[in-house]
């Protein structure tokens, strides 16, 4: 018999209370079933919501409607028994969680949770999609209710303890969390939660403790950089705490939790594939989102979006053949595609073949004229060919695209610097104007010192200020780069036997660090010291980068 859609749907919205007397009509049950069918009676089922799906693709829909539908043929069998009953509202209730559909995957569990009451896992997801809904005292309890039911169940711990610390309830937390930290594989992020409870009482030397224990375990969980360097700024560690600050980011330790893991299996559709993928990769879980994407290609093997995304969770990955052939078979398709000719340049540059990786960021810059990467590759090209004054002003572009990069501000001092003393009273402007926005940073103090003290062109070189910005620099450190900048300035302003006493000092210094083995540099550094002997100043030869060579970006 086919029972007609809105019947269904009917019976659905009203919770099913049929059943509820079929199956007190039934043949005798075992024990744990005759205790379910006496907790529904006393506890009846709720009315399920029917959702909204219109926003979801046609696949998606359709393997809502079929499980719906299990479950609709479950209830109209006189012969369901509560517990199966219970599992398809579980299954239903997961698959509506997965998709977000949370009002009816909320009345899923809990009719899940009334029909099979010894079974932690119902209440257990109920919590956590309270949790996700950030409805904390109500996750709590449900939490508490699964820990009724499995008094060691440590992602349950774990999760109550973070919802009572977003309650502000630390010490109801604590006890749980120190439970947690002896529990194998959630050491780590225990030792996190416990971190930022220190944090929060204003324990700093233990919040560091805890927080780096963290990170020693979870490297890729860059949002433990944030509380650390909350950490060390509350010691007064301003050094460390600015190093956490620049390296912040989203992603948190991971939960070992299979009940959750699960959920991400259960979607269908493009779109539902795509929203995991994107957290996969927000937690630096490139194989699964690999594997998503992977999938996406298997449903529109047309999507040049899915395969970009695939190219770069394989490099992520290591495996920079794979991540080539995801994004030269874009290329096949869409021979200027910007992304794809960017990522292939990357592969490219990192391979050495650097004048063909240069004609793909070129390319890149013709679709999208303000894509940074690709202006600074560009530029990077130049200098070694030597055209510092165009790399310049790539670098420039970089730094107008993105005013927060730092390298980018640095390589244009450079690149103006190496154009010879006509472009030095460019780059020290540049520089100040780059020390407005990073004030602290030693790379460009060190630049605008060099210019000050040895360029070509006297109306770039100012002594008096190269020597009190050089004995700054060695004073926070007496390396052996910031003796040279101090030898430098002495030697502008005329003072050469203080000169060269910090050129030797730094002679001294390179040959018991290096040995006879760096001979550029011993040679460098004996020819400046050669210079102060003759009572000359240093003076910065044209088309010289080797100061503060480029770094791998």
């Amino acid at each position: 018999m086919i029972t007609h859609p809105r019947s269904l749907a009917l019976a659905l919205f009203i919770g099913f209370r049929a059943i509820d007397i079929a199956a007190a009509q039934d043949a005798p049950l075992p024990s744990s079933d005759a205790y379910a069918t006496t907790q529904a009676a006393s506890n009846p089922l709720i009315p399920m919501p029917i959702p909204n799906l219109e926003r979801l693709e046609s696949a998606v829909k359709e393997h809502l409607q079929a499980a719906r539908a299990d479950l609709v043929s479950l209830q109209a069998d006189s012969e369901t028994t509560p517990s199966a009953l219970g599992e398809a509202y579980g299954r239903l209730g997961k698959i509506y969680h997965a998709h977000r559909l949370d009002a009816s995957a909320e009345a899923c569990y809990r009719n899940a949770g009334k029909l099979l009451p010894r079974d932690v896992r119902w209440p257990y997801l109920l919590g956590y999609l309270r949790q996700q809904r950030v409805q904390l005292s109500d996750a709590a309890r449900s939490y508490r209710r699964a820990l009724e039911l499995d008094a060691h169940n440590t992602p349950a711990q774990l999760r109550l303890a973070q919802v009572l610390l977003g309650l502000n309830r630390i010490d109801e937390a604590a006890p749980f969390l120190d439970r947690v930290s002896k529990a194998p594989g959630f050491q780590g992020v225990a030792a996190f939660e416990l971190g930022r409870v220190s944090l929060r009482q204003g324990r700093y030397a233990e919040a560091v403790k805890r927080l780096t224990r963290a990170y020693a375990t979870h490297p890729e969980a860059s949002g433990i950089h944030y509380p650390l360097a909350m950490a060390y700024r509350g010691l007064g560690d301003i050094e460390a705490a600015r190093y956490h600050l620049q390296r912040r980011g989203e992603v948190v330790p991971l939960i070992p939790d299979p009940l959750v893991e699960e959920l991400s299996e259960l979607p269908s559709g493009k779109r539902t594939r795509q929203y995991h993928a994107m957290k996969a990769v927000w937690r630096g879980e490139f194989d699964v989102a690999a594997r998503e994407y992977r999938t996406i290609l298997s449903l529109d093997p047309s999507d040049i979006g899915a395969r970009i995304s695939l190219g770069r969770c394989l490099y992520m990955l290591g495996d920079p053949d794979g991540a080539s052939r995801a994004f030269g078979a874009v290329l096949e398709r869409k021979p200027n595609h910007d992304k794809a000719n960017y990522f292939l340049g990357r592969l490219l540059w990192e391979k050495g073949q650097k004048e063909i990786a240069a004609a793909h960021f070129r390319t890149t810059l013709e679709m999208d004229p303000r894509h940074g990467g690709a202006h600074f590759f560009v530029a990077e090209s130049l200098m070694q060919q030597g055209d510092f004054q165009r790399a310049a002003d790539h670098f420039r572009r970089v730094s107008e695209i993105l005013p927060e990069d730092l390298e980018s501000r640095q390589r244009e001092a450079a690149a103006l610097v190496a154009g010879g003393a006509p472009m030095h009273p460019k780059a020290r402007k540049r520089i100040v104007d780059a020390l407005k926005a990073h004030p602290d940073d030693p790379v460009l103090s060190r630049q605008l010192a060099r210019i000050l003290a040895g360029s070509p062109n006297p109306d770039a070189r100012d002594g008096r200020r190269a020597l009190t910005l050089a004995m700054e620099l060695f004073s926070r450190r007496s390396t052996m780069e910031n003796a040279e900048l101090v030898a430098m300035a002495h030697a502008e302003r005329a003072d050469f036997d203080e000169a060269v006493a910090y050129q030797q000092a730094a002679l001294d210094t390179a040959f018991q660090y290096y040995g006879p083995y760096e001979v550029q540099l011993l040679d460098r550094l004996k020819s400046n010291l050669d210079i102060y002997l003759t009572k000359q100043p240093y003076r910065i030869p044209d088309g010289e980068v080797s100061y503060d060579p480029a770094r791998t970006r």
